[in-house]
C-alpha cells in the first residue's frame, strides 16, 4: 500500500512539472470591461452596449511584444491586429454598422515566443442599430415627394432638384426619405433629384443611416 501510495505521489508530482510550466508560459492579457455600457458578464461571454453612435472602444494590457488580435464576427467578419505600447497598454475602436444589431468579438494575445493568451469574449448590442426598411418602400416613391431643397451629409453634394442622378459620375445616391441609397448599377441609381442625396461611397452613406438597396 506505501508503495502504490508512493507510485501515485510521483505520478502527481510528475503532472505538476508538466502542467506549471504551460500555465507559465501563457501570454498575459487583460481587458477592460467599459463603465456605464449595462455590463453583463456570464460563463461565456461579457455582453456590454455599444456608445450611442454604434462604436466599441477595448483597451487593455498585454505583454509589451505582444499581438492582440480582434476577431469581429456577425456583419462584416473581419480580424483586427493590434500592437500594445512600451508600457503593455493597447487600445483599439471599431464602428458598428447601422444594419448590425448584435456583434461578437473575440480577444486574444500572442507573444513572439508563440504562447497564447486565454481569449476573451465580448457580445456587443449595436445601441446605433436602425431595422431594415421594408422593400415596397424603396425608391419607387420617390416620384411622390415635394420638389424641395434636399439636406445632404457634410461632404455630400447639395442639390436644389436641377441636378439629374444620371449624371451624378458614379456618386453614391441616397433617397432621404426612404433612407436607402443606390450604387450606379442598381435600378433606382435614376430618381428624381429632388429626393437625391449624394455621398463619395458606400461607407460614407452607412455612415448617414441609410442602408444599401436590394435592387
Amino acid at each position: 500500500m506505501k508503495r502504490f501510495i508512493a507510485v501515485l505521489s510521483g505520478v502527481f508530482a510528475g503532472l505538476c512539472l508538466f502542467v506549471t510550466p504551460t500555465l507559465a508560459s501563457r501570454t498575459q492579457l487583460t481587458v477592460n470591461i467599459p463603465d456605464g455600457h449595462n455590463a453583463q458578464v456570464t460563463n461565456q461571454s461579457i455582453k456590454i452596449d455599444s456608445e450611442n453612435d454604434g462604436s466599441v472602444t477595448f483597451t487593455g494590457k498585454a505583454e509589451k511584444d505582444a499581438v492582440i488580435t480582434i476577431e469581429k464576427h456577425n456583419g462584416n467578419k473581419h480580424h483586427y491586429k493590434v500592437k500594445p505600447d512600451d508600457n503593455g497598454n493597447f487600445t483599439k475602436k471599431i464602428n458598428l454598422a447601422t444594419s448590425t444589431k448584435k456583434c461578437k468579438f473575440i480577444i486574444s494575445a500572442k507573444s513572439t515566443e508563440e504562447s497564447l493568451s486565454n481569449k476573451e469574449v465580448f457580445v456587443v448590442k449595436n445601441t446605433a442599430y436602425v431595422k431594415p426598411v421594408p422593400k415596397n418602400d424603396d425608391s419607387s416613391a420617390s416620384s411622390e415627394e415635394p420638389n424641395n431643397i434636399i439636406s445632404s451629409s457634410s461632404s455630400s453634394i447639395e442639390n436644389n432638384g436641377d441636378m439629374k442622378t444620371d449624371e451624378a459620375n458614379g456618386l453614391i445616391v441616397g433617397n432621404s426619405r426612404s433612407k436607402i441609397y443606390h450604387t450606379p448599377d442598381q435600378q433606382g441609381y435614376h430618381m428624381n433629384s429632388a429626393n437625391a442625396v449624394y455621398f463619395n461611397s458606400e461607407a460614407e452613406a452607412q455612415a448617414a443611416g441609410y442602408r444599401k438597396s436590394l435592387r
